[in-house]
């Protein structure tokens, strides 16, 4: 073979330029190309972010004319990375990639014409298994043993309404998840789904499983077939301690007279976020006498919560506002009768102040008739391991 032909062939091959973001973009092109990557800085516009590579904003205006009915480039995010592709014969911009999250990917390829378009991030799956023996939390157990948080996070999402992982862990606890370990181009990328696990929190055990079909929502569930996700969260925050709790007759710090105090209070750092403890909209959002800065969501005909002494409320948090569960409401501060930074948080139901840690909370949609058999036929595989 030629030297000439061997060329020929390793040009065809291009090499495989990898970009370094979280997850990467993978993108294969021409040894005539030029890729150029650079990260998205803190309140950069879509205009700017391509100005600064020597896109002209006409071709800016075009790209996002043509992208809007797929992805609005207004909500790209600060750290990401974005990827561009330039002719080397004029310059020209040939194609842009960005993953817009960690599941899917905008492709924008500009040729005669431009054309958008979104698509899985190709990532390599294998099954692993962890397993550990809690000694002071969750989270320090995964770095004390050099795994990956991230799973020590989902693990806390997964059991959030059987297990409050602020105030209910004790020495000895343990968890088994089997779970995805998701690899792209040969690296280890980051943790995929929990496809399986139990917790065993104060001798009691948990357990859930990861189902999803056409008649069933993708969601966790116990060994029942009962979701895991309930209506509420069981806390609205990661606090340090409960410094008050509910009571009908307390001597009010502030002005030193036995009043009832009819909700609890959660002593958090100043800045610490809270959330909503479940879906509803929001019907009260600013100044509040006593409250300070106050929420104050409806859930539904029966349940409405109130979050109080915020520092500020979070960005979109308005009267009339849908807000999700776990969705983040305010920042913990010490505004109205306060004496220190903490989240005041109260439960009403039909009008009247309740315990929240005394409500039966309602459970979600559990798993469909038409599923039972292929969730029990799953469950039996999954145990053969967490037993």
């Amino acid at each position: 073979m030629s030297k000439v032909l061997i060329v020929s062939v390793i040009m065809m091959f291009a090499a495989i330029v990898f970009i370094s973001f979280s997850p990467a973009i993978q993108k294969t092109f021409q040894p005539e190309d030029k890729l150029v990557t650079i990260t998205v800085p803190n309140g950069a516009t879509f205009a700017v972010l391509l100005n600064s590579v020597g896109i002209a904003t006409s071709t800016a205006n075009q790209i996002l004319e043509n992208s809007k009915d797929v992805y609005d480039f207004s909500k790209i995010v600060s750290g990401r990375e974005m990827a561009f592709t330039f002719a080397h014969s004029d310059g020209v911009l040939r194609r842009l990639v960005y993953n817009i999250d960690t599941e899917e990917r905008l492709t924008v390829e500009i040729q005669s014409e431009i054309t958008v378009a979104t698509s899985s991030i190709p990532y390599k799956v294998k099954q692993e298994e962890v397993s550990g023996i809690i000694q002071t939390s969750l989270y320090e157990s995964f770095v004390e043993n050099n795994l990956d948080v991230r799973l020590a996070l989902s693990l806390a999402e997964m059991f959030a309404w059987q297990v409050d992982f602020a105030a209910d862990i004790r020495t000895g606890d343990s968890f088994k998840a089997i779970y995805e370990k998701r690899f792209l181009d040969g690296e280890y990328v980051m943790p995929g789904n929990i496809l399986a696990a139990k917790f065993i929190n104060d001798k009691k055990e948990f357990r859930g499983y990861y189902f999803a079909s056409e008649n069933t929502k993708a969601a966790y569930y116990d060994e029942n077939g009962n979701s895991l996700q309930k209506e509420f969260l069981k806390s609205p925050l990661q606090y340090k301690y409960i410094s008050s709790g509910f009571t009908y007759a307390r001597i009010n710090p502030i002005t030193k007279k036995v009043s009832p105090h009819r909700g609890i209070d959660y002593a958090a750092n100043y800045g610490t976020p809270a959330v909503s403890v479940g879906d509803g909209t929001v019907t009260q959002a600013g100044w509040n006498s006593y409250y300070g800065i106050s929420v104050t969501i409806r859930h539904n005909d029966t349940y409405k919560t109130v979050y109080g002494h915020f520092a500020n409320l979070a960005k979109g948090i308005r009267v009339g506002a849908k807000v999700r569960q776990g969705q983040v409401v305010g920042y913990v501060g010490a505004t109205g009768q306060a004496t220190g930074p903490h989240l005041h948080y109260e439960m009403h139901k039909f009008g009247n102040y309740v315990n929240p840690f005394l409500v039966d909370i309602p459970p979600g949609e559990p798993i469909a008739e038409a599923d039972r058999a292929a969730f029990e036929e799953l469950k039996q595989k999954y145990d053969v391991n967490l037993n």
